[in-house]
């Protein structure tokens, strides 16, 4: 069966209109045409294997810092061990864990790392999960026969690279930890360990036990010396190229990047970074010049950065965070680089979320509105992701009532606000941002938590706000009764 698989002519997708494996345009005018594309997809890559993921060969995000990997932000990053770059600096993306991850997508397996799609899709089989999404993307699915014939792809090279090559940040998001922030890792050793039942990310010991604490910047980095290795030999087959971190914006490694790019322009190229925004002593201004300075160098740059709340309730999630100079960061670049600049807002709803999410949306479609290259063709994009862990910070510790007036709140404003047949230029969510909304609400509404997640949920927060001079119940005065010890949903 897999040797007769046939990618049909489907390979369009609303982010690579121009792309080079485009075969033909989707109407952006018809609000159905993508949802139905990714249906499409989803019928062909099942004919491979019901379980098949192109991104787990096509995509990868390596962290040098820390030496690890996966190819999508979902499973849990592995462990790169020095026997997988021993001969060939590409098992810093074709580890042995991801080979046998491969050989259960292959056979229909559900492989149990892959979960956060499984949930989705056996929930519910209409709904479009992140398997089909990735698989459906310029870089990936004319890769399929690539993919198909090279079986485990012991040797493949991705299309899609994502690289953090420091865990220096600003920001000290209260879903992240010393293993991504060095101001986490600051905070820990002046203030000790994180205490709690289940969630060990803020226990340095552990961290270093498993081997996520990041290596300093000036000891030895055997991992960013086989990247540096690699990179002339896969530069030229990348379709991106994304930076992380950290906060990319204060390693030296990403003006490095930048450099090289200049001197070797790739016109098929979508370069990106993720940053916060927020980064200090005028790099986003040092960032836009770069922008510029690329400009026909590079098919797209591509900003990415991360809000799902606003005003003073995303600062307390995002510690660091001055919210009105992030969104003024987010305006200055747009109004100060060519239309081929895209600003993606990554999510990561959670518990401190739902006050404001709908004032998430609402910046949504302001930003929409204004940034339009053509009609319902947008330089702002985004999607729907809902955080699974820590699970003390679960959207679904909300009370029922809650669950149910903030579910119809945000379901309301998307259909009110969706594409239709009258192709208004008002109408600012695709149906395929719908469907993940009503995934996540579906998810809240269903999910259920132990007691021993509520009492680490007031655990947690009650040590952060100890810490960081916060006070939960002021800043969330609607989830208040989140911190009573005797409400367990």
């Amino acid at each position: 069966m897999t040797e007769k698989i046939e990618v049909k002519d489907i390979t369009q997708t609303r982010d690579e209109k121009d792309g080079p494996h485009a075969q033909h345009q989707l109407d952006v005018h018809d609000p159905n045409a993508y949802f139905n594309f990714l249906k499409r997809t989803r019928d062909d890559i099942n004919a491979v294997s019901p379980s098949f993921c192109a991104a787990k060969w096509m995509q990868s995000t390596i962290l040098l810092y820390s030496g690890e990997t996966h190819s999508c932000h979902h499973p849990s990053r592995h462990k790169i061990t020095l026997d997988d770059i021993k001969d060939n600096p590409k098992g810093l993306h074709n580890t042995e864990h991801k080979m046998k991850a491969r050989d259960d997508m292959l056979k229909g397996v559900q492989t149990p790392e892959c979960d956060y799609c499984w949930r989705i899709e056996n929930q519910n089989p209409e709904h479009i999960s992140d398997r089909i999404y990735k698989s459906s993307y310029s870089w990936s699915l004319p890769q399929i026969p690539k993919i198909v014939e090279s079986g485990r792809g012991e040797n493949i090279d991705p299309t899609y690279v994502e690289v953090a090559f420091d865990s220096t940040c600003n920001f000290k998001c209260i879903y992240c930890s010393p293993e991504a922030s060095s101001q986490w890792e600051s905070e820990i050793r002046r203030h000790g360990d994180m205490k709690q039942t289940e969630f060990n990310l803020n226990n340095l010991d552990w961290l270093k036990s498993v081997g996520k604490l990041p290596i300093h910047h000036k000891e030895h980095n055997p991992y960013k010396e086989a990247f540096w290795e690699w990179w002339p030999e896969l530069y030229p087959k990348l379709e991106t190229f994304r930076i992380t971190g950290g906060e990319p914006l204060l390693s030296k490694d990403t003006w490095k990047v930048f450099d090289y790019i200049k001197e070797n322009p790739r016109d098929d190229l979508i370069l990106a970074v993720n940053t916060n925004c927020n980064a200090p002593d005028n790099l986003v201004d040092k960032m836009i010049d770069n922008i510029n300075d690329l400009q026909g160098k590079v098919k797209y740059f591509d900003v990415y950065t991360s809000f799902e709340n606003t005003g003073s309730q995303a600062e307390y999630t995002r510690q660091g965070m001055n919210y009105d100079e992030f969104i003024s960061n987010c305006y200055k670049i747009l109004d100060n680089t060519p239309e081929s600049t895209r600003i993606h807002f990554m999510t990561t709803i959670n518990l401190t979320s739902a006050p404001s999410l709908l004032g998430f949306l609402e910046e949504i479609k302001k930003f929409r509105s204004k940034y339009q290259t053509k009609i319902h063709e947008f330089r702002v994009r985004t999607h729907l992701s809902y955080l699974r862990w820590p699970r003390p910070l679960i959207l679904s510790l909300l009370s029922k009532e809650d669950k149910q007036r903030y579910g119809d709140q945000w379901l309301k404003f998307m259909h009110d606000n969706k594409l239709t047949e009258k192709k208004h230029p008002s109408e600012t969510f695709y149906l395929e941002e719908v469907d993940q909304m009503e995934r996540l609400v579906e998810f809240m509404r269903t999910d259920q938590q132990p007691k021993v997640v509520y009492d680490d949920m007031r655990l947690y927060l009650n040590q952060l706000d100890e810490r960081r001079g916060n006070f939960f119940p002021e800043t969330f005065p609607t989830l208040a009764y989140l911190m009573d010890d005797n409400y367990y949903g």
